[in-house]
């Protein structure tokens, strides 16, 4: 399968890239590096023993994005690209209504060029705000407390009326808390 990953030199990025790459899919990384650095694609390269393409870009430039999916026609997006500071989404929100919502619509317009029809989101459990119950399920009543989560929030909400509009469409929305953890290489 041909699949193009948003954010694949982060954390959750770098360790999904090594399982992709172990059951030989052919990856295209998107990410600015914002974040992240090549180092960590660079050792992915040394525990898979697999090459994969990058670029180095950001999802909301509308004319990198569409290139890209015209050249490389995924068959499925993983969208982990995203900024993800709660503090620093309340001191600059609009950076992260920015990025998170517009990059992903820019994901999506380019999938549509392309008729690809799935996508994997990277949002956060920061969707559900203050807990009524634990531990928090998909039931769990969301109301984001801060703009990161409102931003999740947003996508997510964006998701699910994009798969509404086709019934090709298909998205899962990952929610969870602070990954942790190295991988068994100690690498990244």
């Amino acid at each position: 399968m041909k699949i193009l990953l948003t954010g694949g030199a982060g954390y959750i990025g770098t360790h999904t890239l090594v399982e992709l790459l172990k059951d030989k899919h052919e990856v295209l990384i998107v990410d600015n590096f914002s974040n992240s650095s090549t180092i960590a694609l660079d050792r992915v390269r040394s525990i898979t023993g697999c090459d994969f393409e990058i670029c180095d870009g950001d999802i909301r430039n509308k004319d990198t994005i569409n290139q890209l999916f015209q050249r490389f026609k995924p068959d499925a997006v993983l969208h982990f690209a995203g900024l993800k500071s709660v503090s620093e989404s309340v001191a600059n929100p609009i950076a992260y209504y920015d990025v998170n919502v517009c990059g992903t619509l820019e994901i999506l317009k380019a999938m549509k060029k392309v008729n690809c029809q799935k996508i994997i989101f990277s949002s956060s459990a920061t969707v559900y705000g203050e807990p009524k119950y634990l531990p928090y399920d998909e039931y769990h009543p969301r109301n984001p407390t801060n703009p990161y989560g409102m931003s999740k929030l947003v996508v997510e909400n964006l998701l699910n009326d994009w798969v509404k509009s086709n019934p090709e469409n298909r998205a899962v929305c990952l929610r969870y808390f602070n990954p942790v953890g190295a991988h068994r290489s100690g690498l990244i």
